[in-house]
C-alpha cells in the first residue's frame, strides 16, 4: 500500500516503523527538515520538508494514488484541513489525529464535512485502555473481543503461582478452566503453547475467555483482585482528563495531583466529582499526607518517563494495589519492567495499534470483515474474523483443517455465546472467530494451509 504521513513526532514514527515492517511504501512530510532526515535515515522511506496544505507538493507526490494519507500533527486545524484537501485531491482514506476535546466532541460532524475517513485522539485512547485496565487489576494488560463478550488478559507468573513448572495438560486437569492459554511470552519471545507447554516462573501468560470465567479461574489460583473503587492519578494532562471523567462516569473515586495551578482549576470545573490537587506529585510527603496508600490503584500520567517511572515505584513500595505507568520511549519502558513496573501504557502505540487495525481492515477485500487486531511486539498478532459463507472451513471440525503452524483458533462466538475451541468444534457463517497467530493474515481463509 501507499501511505502518506504527515507529521513525524512520536506518533508519526511509531507509524512509520509499523508500516515499514508490512511492507508499505511510505512517504513522509514534516516542516522540520532535521526530522525528517533522521526518519528517512533511520527507516529508509521517502521524505520531503514541506506543510500539509501546500497543494502542490501533494499533487507532484501523487496523493492520489495514495491509499492512506495521515495527518498526526502537532496541530488539529492542519491535520483536518490538510486530511480534506489531500482527499479532494484524489487520496482513497484519510486519518486525522484530532486531540482538543473541544474539536474531538464534534469530530462526528467534522468528518462527514470534510470527508475524513476516521479522526483518532491517542491521549481518549490511552485513557480507555486505563480504564479497560483498571476494570481487571490483576491484570498487567486488557483487549476485549466481539464487543466486549471475550476477554484477554495478561499476567506475570509469580514463583508462587500453582502452575508454576506444570504443563497445560495438568493445568487443565487440575482446575477444569474454561479459558485457553491462549499466548505466553519467556523473556522477549512469544509462544502459541500446547498441551505440553511448561509454565515457568516470570513467563507472561495470555488468557482468553469470558471475563467471569477468568475471574473464577485466577480465585482458585488465589491472584484474583477486585475492580479498583478509587484511583490516585498524578499528572493533571489530556489523558488524566479524559480517564477521570470516564471513571467518574462509573462512580468511581479519583484524586488528581498537578503541578500547575490554571490546569488544576480547568479539571475542577470539568470533573466535579473528583479531588484535584495543586501539587508536585513527585513529592513523597504529599503523596503520603493526601492518601496514596488508601487508593486501590495509582496511575502516573505526567509528561516527563522519568518522573512517572519514580513516582509508580514510589507507588509499590508503599503497597498500592494497582499501578498503571503512561511512558513513551521505547528505552525506558524496557528499563522500567525490569524494575517491576509490569502495568505500561504508552498513547502512542495505542493509537498505533488502532490505526493499523483500521487500516488493514479497509485494505482487505470488503468481505474479509477484520473486527480487531491486537499487536504483540513485532510478530505475534491476534485477530477477530467474521466467518463468512466463501470460507472453505465451514462446519468442518477443527481437527480435520489443515490450520497453518504458528496459527491458533483462541475461540467461537456464536450470537452471545463464546464458545473454547475443541477439536470436535466447527466454524458456522456469522461466527466471530479469535485468530493467536504469528502469521500476517490478510481473511480467515488465510488460516488453512
Amino acid at each position: 500500500m501507499k501511505i502518506i504521513i504527515l507529521g513525524v513526532g512520536r506518533v508519526g514514527e511509531t507509524l512509520v516503523k509499523n508500516f515499514i515492517l508490512e511492507n508499505n511504501q511510505v512517504t513522509v512530510i514534516d516542516k522540520n527538515p532535521e526530522r525528517v532526515q533522521a526518519i528517512v535515515n533511520k527507516y529508509d522511506v521517502f521524505g520531503i520538508t514541506a506543510g500539509g496544505l501546500e497543494r502542490d507538493v501533494l499533487i507532484d507526490l501523487n496523493v492520489s494514488n495514495v491509499d492512506f494519507f495521515i495527518a498526526c500533527t502537532s496541530h488539529d486545524e492542519m491535520n483536518l484541513l490538510s486530511c480534506a484537501l489531500a482527499k479532494k485531491l484524489g487520496a482513497k482514506k484519510t486519518i486525522a489525529r484530532v486531540r482538543d476535546p473541544q474539536y474531538f466532541r464534534e469530530v462526528g460532524k467534522i468528518r462527514d464535512e470534510l470527508g475524513i475517513d476516521l479522526a483518532f485522539n491517542p491521549e481518549l485512547r490511552a485513557a480507555s485502555d486505563i480504564a479497560r485496565i483498571l476494570r481487571f487489576p490483576y491484570a498487567d494488560d486488557v483487549e476485549t473481543f466481539a464487543g466486549g463478550r471475550v476477554v484477554m488478559v495478561s499476567l506475570i507468573v509469580n514463583d508462587s503461582n500453582p502452575i508454576v513448572n506444570k504443563n497445560l495438560r495438568e493445568i487443565s486437569s487440575t482446575y477444569k478452566q474454561k479459558v485457553l492459554f491462549s499466548l505466553v511470552k519467556r523473556k522477549e519471545e512469544y509462544f502459541i503453547p500446547n498441551g505440553d507447554f511448561i509454565i515457568l516462573a516470570g513467563d507472561v501468560i495470555y488468557l482468553l475467555a469470558e471475563e467471569e470465567d477468568i475471574a473464577n479461574f485466577l480465585k482458585k489460583l488465589k491472584v484474583y483482585k477486585q475492580k479498583s473503587k478509587s484511583v490516585f492519578i498524578v499528572g493533571g494532562g489530556k489523558v488524566a482528563f479524559y480517564l477521570a471523567k470516564e471513571l467518574a462516569n462509573h462512580k468511581v473515586d479519583v484524586k488528581i495531583v498537578e503541578k500547575d495551578k490554571e490546569r488544576c482549576l480547568e479539571l475542577a470545573n470539568d470533573i466535579p466529582s473528583a479531588t484535584i490537587i495543586n501539587g508536585d506529585g513527585t513529592d513523597d510527603e504529599l503523596l503520603i499526607e493526601e492518601g496514596i496508600t488508601n487508593y486501590s490503584a495509582f496511575v502516573a500520567l505526567t509528561g516527563v518517563d522519568e518522573e512517572n517511572t519514580i513516582v509508580s515505584l514510589f507507588a509499590n513500595s508503599k503497597g498500592v494495589k494497582k499501578i498503571i505507568t503512561k511512558l513513551e520511549r521505547d528505552s525506558v519502558i524496557k528499563m522500567t519492567k525490569k524494575l517491576g513496573v509490569n502495568t505500561v501504557i504508552s498513547p502512542r502505540e495505542a493509537i498505533s495499534n488502532h490505526i493499523i487495525r483500521f487500516i488493514r481492515s479497509n485494505s482487505f477485500k470488503e468481505d474479509a470483515s477484520l473486527n480487531t487486531l491486537y499487536k504483540l511486539g513485532q510478530n505475534v498478532e491476534v485477530l477477530e474474523f467474521v466467518a463468512k459463507e466463501d470460507f472453505k472451513g465451514l462446519n468442518v471440525p477443527l481437527k480435520q483443517l489443515k490450520i497453518k503452524s504458528g496459527v491458533l483458533v483462541g475461540g467461537i462466538v456464536r450470537k452471545e455465546d463464546y464458545i473454547l475451541p475443541t477439536g470436535d468444534e466447527v466454524i458456522s457463517k456469522g461466527d466471530r472467530v479469535i485468530v493467536i497467530t504469528s502469521k500476517k493474515l490478510t481473511s480467515l481463509s488465510n488460516i488453512l494451509k
